[in-house]
């Protein structure tokens, strides 16, 4: 059978048949082991060629074990909005790993696109992803983990589409160098906040646009939007006219992309603009009475770099 366990669950123990719920370092681990009624038997391998030959057979032959198992799913409405929670049973948690179950919770509270949470043993709550209460369900799993009625698992919201787990989120996270951008829904305004750490103008253009897109989709289902997509750059690279130029062009083109702006505004009653800060500071759109505090701004940045490579 698959277990879920806690982030780092026998990190140390190499050779232990476990393998993470989602490729991160925050990640639960799950650990594959017998159960023997009182008490889970687990196992290591011989040596790394035993562990990769013998690690997949043990995980189809545990997922395969856990699809026998069918809890109930108990539909609860908070705030007008339908929750499933998957309780009363020793492998609730463990059901996020059975694609076809997660999507007869989906199919429960009308949703193939789902918040999940997995606080503690024997708990699985699950949300429509663009409900009303999306903002406020990481809270809700926060507090369940922090008060665990059984062995807490994780404080992590797993977003599940279709039944797959497609994505991680909570605070602490560590994106191990896999993804080159963030991306906010800020509650009060509705707008997005997404934070960069492209390295080079192809790559910033490239993540610009692959995280415009998704934050178009999120738009598009949510049909909510405050009118601001707001770019935040860390110092991954240098500021300069080139790089600002950039940014104003980025900001330009969806000013005047009709197909977006018409589409958003009819979703939404609100058109849609770009913004770039480079830590913190705006840096896009830029207008006249900004462009010689911006060239100030250069200039500023231009002594802290001489003065740190001096």
């Amino acid at each position: 059978m698959p277990i879920l366990k806690p982030t780092g669950y026998r990190q140390d123990v190499p050779l232990f048949f476990k393998e993470q719920l989602f490729k991160s370092s925050a990640s639960p681990v799950i650990a594959f082991g017998t159960d023997e009624g009182y008490a889970m038997a687990y196992e290591s391998a011989a040596n790394e060629e035993d562990y990769i030959l013998k690690l997949p057979e043990i995980k189809s032959k545990a997922i395969e074990n856990l699809k026998a198992i069918q809890p109930n799913i108990e539909v609860q409405d908070a705030q007008g909005t339908k929750i499933a929670f998957v309780v009363g049973h020793e492998y609730a948690s463990e059901k996020i790993l059975d694609s076809n179950f997660m999507k007869q919770v989906g199919k429960a509270i009308n949703s193939n696109s789902l918040m999940v949470g997995i606080p503690f043993k024997g708990h699985l709550i699950a949300t429509d992803s663009n409900s009303e209460i999306r903002l406020k369900f990481p809270a809700i799993i926060q507090k369940y983990y922090n008060n665990p009625q059984q062995d807490p698992i994780s404080d992590k919201v797993f977003l599940v589409n279709d039944g797959e787990i497609v994505a991680m989120a909570g605070e602490a996270i560590d994106d191990d160098g896999n993804n080159n951008f963030i991306i906010t829904e800020i509650g009060k305004t509705n707008n997005y906040k997404v934070e960069l750490k492209s390295k080079s103008i192809e790559e910033l253009t490239e993540n610009v646009n692959t995280s415009f897109q998704q934050v178009m989709a999120m738009i598009i289902q949510r049909k909510v939007f405050g009118g601001e997509v707001a770019y935040h750059l860390g110092s991954e690279m240098k500021l300069d006219k080139i790089l600002i130029e950039k940014c104003q062009s980025y900001v330009t083109q969806i000013e005047e992309n009709e197909m977006a702006q018409t589409l958003i505004q009819a979703l939404t009653n609100t058109k849609t603009k770009l913004s770039f800060y480079y830590n913190n500071k705006q840096i896009a759109p830029i207008d006249n009475n900004s462009i010689e505090q911006q060239d100030q701004y250069l200039n500023d940045t231009t002594k802290k770099w001489w003065q740190f490579w001096k």
